[in-house]
């Protein structure tokens, strides 16, 4: 089923995947059916199934920060090492970031010229990697907000995230949920927030409701399994811009 009604024209789950194919850009998401994306076995067989125009997608070391890798078609200077998300306008390239919880989102330009992929977990959202993103497309491509659209993927769910008062007090009381006398952070909602914030048209936002932590069945995740264990894997999130 498609992960959400926002997203029914273009995602679709079959084989493993979530899957978006509009235009020139690729998007998928694996779902725990092709393994734990840390190995690169397992993600060479996903993205083969996929038909990845490359063997592997580029990762980073993942640091739950702001920090952006632009990998040009022309120029390599940007590319880094660490960081917490991938922006290219190379045709062919196939990037990716890992989760299991943290928010997989992907935006690209509707011409095709550009797209990224990015983990944000609570502390990317708060050092404020998707306005970050929206910034990098103008100053790397010249493309505005209003150009962009993204998709927010399976996190863990307001359902399901509990979080201290330490969290909590980080964010805006419109993404907290107040139940039982605990607090739940809803990472969707200050995802939507921000990317509107930072000039993306409501149309162009869709957040799928999947929680991570309350399917097992589907997803990894490292909050339902402790953070420790054989079946805390994760999850990669991919794209490629068609040539």
């Amino acid at each position: 089923m498609p992960p959400s009604e926002a997203m029914a024209s273009a995602w679709t789950e079959a084989a493993g995947f979530l899957r978006y194919e509009k235009g020139p850009v690729r998007c998928g998401f694996t779902t725990r059916a092709h393994g734990d994306m840390r190995y690169s076995r397992s993600r060479q067989e996903a993205l083969a199934k996929a038909g990845a125009p490359e063997a592997d997608a580029r990762l980073l070391r993942q640091a739950h920060g702001k920090r952006i890798s632009i990998l040009r078609s022309d120029d390599d200077s940007g590319v880094l090492t660490q960081g917490d998300g991938w922006l290219t306008d190379q045709p062919g390239a196939v990037v990716g970031v890992v989760v299991a919880d943290c928010l997989p989102v992907w935006i690209w330009a509707r011409s095709g010229k550009a797209a990224g992929v990015f983990h944000a977990g609570w502390r990317g959202l708060e050092a404020g990697i998707l306005g970050v993103a929206v910034t990098e497309f103008f100053r790397s491509f010249s493309i505005r907000p209003g150009e962009l659209e993204a998709g927010v993927g399976p996190h863990a769910g307001a359902c399901c995230y509990r979080v201290g008062d330490d969290v909590a007090r980080r964010f805006r009381k419109e993404s907290l949920r107040l139940r039982g006398g605990e607090v739940f952070l809803d990472l969707g909602a200050e995802a939507r927030t921000q990317l509107l914030g930072a000039g993306l048209r409501t149309e162009a936002v869709a957040v799928a409701p999947d929680c991570t932590i309350c399917r097992p069945g589907l997803f990894y995740s490292y909050r339902r399994e402790g953070g420790r264990g054989p079946r805390c894997g994760q999850m990669l999130a991919f794209l490629w811009l068609e040539a």
